[in-house]
């Protein structure tokens, strides 16, 4: 049975605080929330104090570079999250209702799906639902699983994530990972390529803040002591120009160089060892209801996934 005054005092949150708390988390101050706000920073720190005496104990803590959520201040602000996000679905289905289409959503990617596979989707979500507001950035899968975690984004499309409980994967493919170079290479026209083949060649490995780091780390470890190295970025926009420029070879998914492809630029050959892929997840907070404009952006990203989807990648048939 659910305690009555328990009931009570979880519902008096449901109020003017739940705006006013959101603000202080978000900007981390309470003079600049009441300024986003329009209120005085008196107004919201009462509301700030009444909470606390609400729940019985402090919610947030005051340090130097701004205010922070305490372990309770956190569970609150997922409850809080989810509140804002839920009200936002509960209006988007009253105006289905009423015949009218639209919403706003917010979708963070990594940089090496910006280019094609994002025009695309965006593409065929702007032609097949015109009436829905998009927002699009880019970021690092970090930066995607804070944003998704806090509300900030509505959906995450991040390579071979790890993602933590409270995000649900909702979309996924596979990609074969090859190595990248310059057309005129004189390996371009090699069907496949092992590491072994390259330990001659100057490389652009992908840096820790990268999945592709986790993907690639088993395979060059038993090879790093021949490997020659001449950069290690997080930048998939720098990898392409340096080996464009003929600095070295780098691995990727074709995903990132479709336009490079395309015009002749650059040149993809996979990696002849089954480990050798990449997962594509589009993903969202797991404690929430779905908005439809949500729910509609998800079905493009899957037939978007569907139409780009390369051949299975296949173990490397033995020699002779």
């Amino acid at each position: 049975m659910i305690r009555a005054d328990r009931v009570a005092r979880v519902m008096r949150l449901h109020a003017r605080c739940i705006v006013y708390f959101n603000a202080v988390r978000e900007y981390r101050s309470v003079r600049e929330a009441a300024r986003r706000l329009n209120v005085t920073p008196s107004a919201l720190t009462r509301q700030i104090a009444q909470m606390e005496d609400e729940i019985g104990c402090p919610l947030f803590d005051r340090l130097p570079g701004g205010m922070v959520p305490t372990a309770a201040g956190e569970i609150i602000s997922r409850h809080i999250i989810t509140v804002m996000q839920d009200a936002v679905r509960t209006d988007e289905q009253i105006a289905a209702l009423s015949g009218l289409r639209g919403g706003r959503i917010s979708l963070m990617t990594v940089e090496g799906v910006a280019g094609d596979l994002m025009a695309r989707l965006l593409t065929r979500m702007t032609q097949s639902h015109p009436g829905i507001d998009l927002h699009a950035e880019t970021g690092s899968p970090a930066a995607i699983v804070t944003a998704l975690s806090t509300g900030a984004t509505d959906l995450g499309i991040a390579f071979s994530l790890e993602p933590p409980d409270e995000l649900r994967q909702v979309a996924v493919a596979h990609f074969p990972v090859g190595v990248v170079m310059r057309t005129d290479h004189p390996l371009a026209t090699r069907r496949r390529i092992g590491i072994q083949d390259l330990l001659d060649q100057p490389l652009i490995l992908p840096s820790d803040s990268l999945s592709l780091h986790r993907v690639m780390e088993p395979m060059l470890r038993p090879w790093r002591d021949q490997i020659d190295m001449v950069l290690e970025t997080g930048s998939i926009e720098l990898t392409n120009r340096m080996v464009m420029a003929g600095a070295g070879l780098a691995f990727q998914s074709r995903l990132a160089l479709e336009f490079d492809i395309g015009r002749g630029a650059l040149a993809h050959v996979p990696l002849d060892d089954p480990r050798a892929v990449t997962d594509l997840g589009a993903y969202v907070r797991d404690a929430r209801w779905l908005p439809p404009a949500l729910e509609q952006l998800i079905a493009e990203v899957r037939a978007t996934l569907r139409a780009m989807q390369a051949p299975p990648v296949h173990p490397p048939r033995s020699p002779g």
